[in-house]
C-alpha cells in the first residue's frame, strides 16, 4: 500500500529545499521529516536529496520522482484543503421559530457536517428576502407569502402554524374551554404579526367587549403567567421549557383559531452542504 504521506512531504522539502521551512509548512517537526524522507529513500531503494551546508537539492532521481508525484500530491492536498476547511450556511428565521422548530433539525446536521458552521441571523421577512436574492442569506424560514416567490426563488413548503391561547395554571380557563361567549370582557394579549388570529376573534366576537393588546413573546409569557389575562401565541413557537417556568398551560378552546402556512426559501446557488441540510429539514417535517 502506497504511503501517501511520505510522498506528501517528499514535494514539501523538495519544494522548500529546507528540511526547516519544510516542516514548519507542514506542521511536523524536523525531526520526523527528515526520518520520513530517509524512510522513503529506503522503501525506494533511492537516494533523493543531495545535502548541502545551506539545504537540501534533488539528485537525479529525486528530480525524476518529484516529475511523476508533483501534479497528483497537490492535488490530494486541494482535496483535503477543501473536505477540511469550515463552511458557513447562512440562514434567515424569526426569532423563535429558528430555536424553537429549528433546534433539533440543526442538531443532527451539526453532527453530520462538523465543519459546516450554521449561522442564525432573526431579521424581518422582508429584509430577509432581500438578503436571499443578494446571496447574503442562503436560505430563509419563513410563513408563506406569495409575493416572495419569485423566478428566482423557490418555496418548498412544510406545514402549519397554529395559533392557541395560554394561561396561567391558576386561571380559570385552565380547567375550563374559553368559548364565544365567555371570551368576552377577558384581556389578550399577541404579537402584531398575529393579524389573522386576532381578525378571527373579532369577526367571531363581533369585536364586542374585547380587550386585544400587542406585546413581545417573552412580555406576553410573564403577563399570562400572572393570572390575570391570557396570552396568544404560535403553538410551535413555544419552548416547553418556557411553559413549565411561567406556570403556564395551553389553553382549550371551541374558537377556531388561524393557522399559517410555512416553509423554506432558497435561491438557485445551491451546494451539496446546502441540499443535505434542505434534505434534513425535509425529512424532520414529514416525520413530525
Amino acid at each position: 500500500m502506497i504511503d501517501f504521506e511520505l510522498y506528501r512531504i517528499f514535494v514539501a522539502v523538495a519544494k522548500e529545499e529546507n528540511i526547516t521551512k519544510a516542516s514548519a509548512k507542514l506542521n511536523i517537526s524536523q525531526p520526523a521529516v527528515t526520518k520520513q524522507i530517509k524512510n522513503l529513500e529506503k522503501q525506494l531503494t533511492l537516494k533523493l536529496f543531495d545535502r548541502k551546508s545551506k539545504g537540501l537539492s534533488l539528485t537525479a532521481e529525486g528530480k525524476e520522482l518529484y516529475a511523476k508525484v508533483k501534479n497528483s500530491i497537490e492535488e490530494l492536498n486541494r482535496i483535503d484543503e477543501l473536505l477540511t476547511k469550515e463552511k458557513f450556511i447562512n440562514i434567515g428565521t424569526h426569532n423563535h421559530m429558528g430555536s424553537c422548530i429549528f433546534g433539533d433539525v440543526i442538531n443532527k446536521y451539526c453532527l453530520k457536517y462538523p465543519n459546516v458552521k450554521l449561522n442564525l441571523i432573526c431579521e424581518e421577512t422582508s429584509e430577509m428576502m432581500k438578503k436571499l436574492k443578494n446571496e447574503e442569506l442562503d436560505i430563509v424560514f419563513s410563513k408563506r407569502n406569495n409575493k416572495d416567490i419569485l423566478n428566482e426563488i423557490k418555496y418548498i413548503k412544510l406545514g402549519y402554524l397554529h395559533d392557541v391561547i395560554i394561561a396561567s395554571k391558576e386561571s380559570p380557563f385552565a380547567r375550563k374551554k374559553l368559548t364565544i361567549e365567555n371570551i368576552e370582557d377577558q384581556i389578550i394579549y399577541a404579537p402584531r404579526t398575529y393579524a389573522q388570529s386576532v381578525e378571527r376573534i373579532k369577526e367571531l366576537t363581533h369585536g364586542k367587549n374585547l380587550n386585544l393588546r400587542n406585546s413581545s413573546y417573552k412580555t406576553i409569557l410573564e403577563l399570562a403567567s400572572s393570572g390575570k389575562v391570557l396570552g396568544l401565541i404560535t403553538r410551535e413557537y413555544v419552548d416547553k421549557n418556557d411553559l413549565k417556568k411561567f406556570n403556564l398551560v395551553e389553553v382549550k378552546t371551541t374558537i377556531e383559531l388561524g393557522k399559517i402556512e410555512f416553509g423554506i426559501y432558497i435561491n438557485s446557488n445551491k451546494f451539496k452542504e446546502l441540499n443535505d441540510l434542505i434534505k434534513i429539514i425535509k425529512e424532520y417535517f414529514k416525520e413530525s
